[in-house]
């Protein structure tokens, strides 16, 4: 009998071993030992996580005798997940404790671009990409997921989603929230009539703006008021609370005010504005659209004015940055362009326009194109207008609230053998601020090595059509001639740059640009400088965007 007990206690041991299942035991005779786990028999621990040894009691014959156990952690690897056993022997008997590393840890996603995007009625939302990082697994980019769809076509708040499980089964997500918001620009139908003291009736309203421009701090309104008094005031009443605003404004002459509406600390909110004489109106402007301010950073603001049936309303936010460059492909659709019989030069802008766009992007900036393909693109402003000036709106519109704004255009010339390059800027620009043309009007001027034709940078006057130099960095005071140029700055504020690069009519300087890709090169100078510009680093690598 005493045999058989023997045999089955033996076995039972064996199993539980077997087993790793923790376990203590005594012998009855005078070398009795007993081992006791500290802490849990079964212990999870996250991995890379650090080990912590709880230690044990090794009792024999009523002694504690742990300090001569020996504790084996050889077996035990942090960095991978598994099962694993640390052994604890004293005088040839031991014990095992499990370690199961396990990961727990959800994957991180990181979103490029921010959380939060803005982008505008009608605009083009770009994914702008993510990292992954995990506690474990090294690389799970490509198994991220990506749910969700922006509607640019339509106002709202959409979400992008973006899962990732790893080899755990721990799912991270991260969410972008996508704002479509509409262009708030209204213009009016038709070219209209000017409104001034000298060419127009303005006795027949009994308020109306004669005269209105962006200032560094502000707007300034020249007005007439039918109701004549000795003091004459401009009011901003807040639409949602009852914050006004008042500017005394200076007389010029009978019914006549001028003045200034420094905006720089004016709380955000939209405002009606109102001018005060002996009674109180709300304020018209029925200058024609082309007359009309729009939109402009002003300090820390970005000040957009709408027009409600000529009366005059602000809307006052908080100023940011949308885009770093808007590329203008010049033309489009049914608008060609000049053409030299092989290839017409729409086609050629939004050529060189992708791959600028491609090269701007490829650097981490944000650009937004007019147009993407064979067509006008976006035209903000009522469809009666003329397209070119209703594509100098768009650029306004854009450019307010982007750090580079510029439009690619080829020239044509009947003269075949007319050749050169040309940089038309607005009159009002300073030296300072054309610090980057300025240097690519050198680059260009290096590279072609021409001097005896038409290399210039200019700006032209709307009514006279006078031509004057700007690669001296002269200012005059002259109204803009070119639409894409002369609505971005009267308008807007907005510096808007017309690069001409050749006379796609020269046969040979055709084939030395684009035949032969020197095109690509004058690209690079441009791209270079406003890259700088921005503050950042120029790549040369170009082979992704060919």
């Amino acid at each position: 009998m005493r045999k058989i007990y023997y045999v089955s206690m033996a076995l039972i041991i064996l199993i539980v071993s077997f087993l790793g299942i923790t376990y203590s035991f005594e012998y009855g005779n005078d070398d009795a030992i007993k081992f006791e786990l500290n802490g849990p028999s079964t212990y999870y621990l996250g991995v890379n996580m650090e080990y912590q040894e709880y230690g044990l009691k090794v009792i024999q014959n009523g002694i504690d005798v742990s300090k001569n156990a020996i504790i084996d952690k050889s077996n035990l690897d942090v960095s991978k997940l598994g099962t694993y056993k640390v052994k604890y022997e004293y005088q040839n008997e031991y014990i095992y404790r499990e370690v199961v590393v396990i990961d727990k840890t959800k994957p991180v996603i990181r979103l490029l671009g921010g959380d939060e995007v803005h982008i505008l009625f009608n605009g083009n939302y770009q994914e702008a990409g993510y990292t992954v990082s995990d506690n474990y697994d090294t690389d799970l980019s490509d198994k991220v997921k990506v749910t969700g769809n922006v509607n640019t076509k339509k106002e709202g708040e959409y979400e992008i989603k973006y899962t990732v499980t790893d080899s755990s089964g721990n799912t991270g997500e991260a969410i972008r929230k996508v704002i479509v918001q509409k262009a708030v620009i209204v213009v009016e139908t038709g070219f209209g009539t000017r409104v001034s003291p000298t060419s127009y009736n303005v006795t027949l309203y009994s308020n109306t703006v004669v005269e209105n421009n962006f200032y560094e701090y502000g707007i300034h309104y020249d007005g007439y008021v039918k109701t004549k008094a000795n003091k004459y005031k401009i009011k901003l009443k807040n639409r949602n609370n009852k914050l006004e605003y008042s500017y005394n404004m200076d007389i010029g002459k009978d019914h006549y005010y001028s003045g200034n509406l420094n905006l720089t600390t004016i709380a955000n909110g939209k405002y009606d504005l109102y001018v005060v004489s002996n009674k109180e109106e709300r304020l018209l402007n029925k200058l024609d659209v082309f007359s009309k301010i729009v939109r402009a950073k002003v300090g820390n603001k970005l000040i957009t004015v709408s027009y409600e049936d000529d009366y005059v309303v602000l809307t006052v936010e908080d100023f940011k940055y949308y885009y770093d460059v808007v590329i203008d492909p010049g033309h489009g659709g049914v608008d060609m362009g000049a053409s030299n019989g092989i290839i017409a030069e729409k086609n050629v802008n939004l050529k060189i326009s992708k791959y600028e766009k491609c090269r701007y992007e490829a650097m981490g900036y944000k650009v937004y194109m007019i147009r993407y393909d064979d067509s006008l693109g976006e035209m903000l402003g009522n469809n009666s207008l003329d397209p070119l000036d209703r594509r100098a709106l768009t650029i306004g519109y854009y450019g307010a609230v982007s750090r580079v704004s510029y439009s690619n255009h080829h020239n044509g010339s009947l003269d075949i053998y007319e050749h050169g390059f040309e940089i038309l800027v607005s009159n009002q620009i300073t030296a300072n601020e054309l610090a980057p043309e300025l240097n690519i009007y050198k680059n260009y001027s290096d590279f072609y090595n021409i001097h005896n034709d038409r290399i210039r940078m200019y700006s032209k006057d709307y009514y006279t059509d006078q031509i004057f130099d700007k690669a001296n960095g002269q200012v005059y005071s002259n109204k803009n001639y070119y639409s894409v140029i002369r609505i971005p700055y009267e308008l807007f504020n907005v510096k808007n740059v017309i690069y001409e690069p050749i006379f796609m009519t020269n046969a040979n300087d055709f084939n030395w640009y684009y035949s032969s890709n020197n095109w690509i090169k004058t690209s690079e100078m441009k791209i270079k400088e406003y890259v700088e510009y921005m503050g950042g680093t120029y790549d040369s690598d170009n082979k992704k965007c060919l």
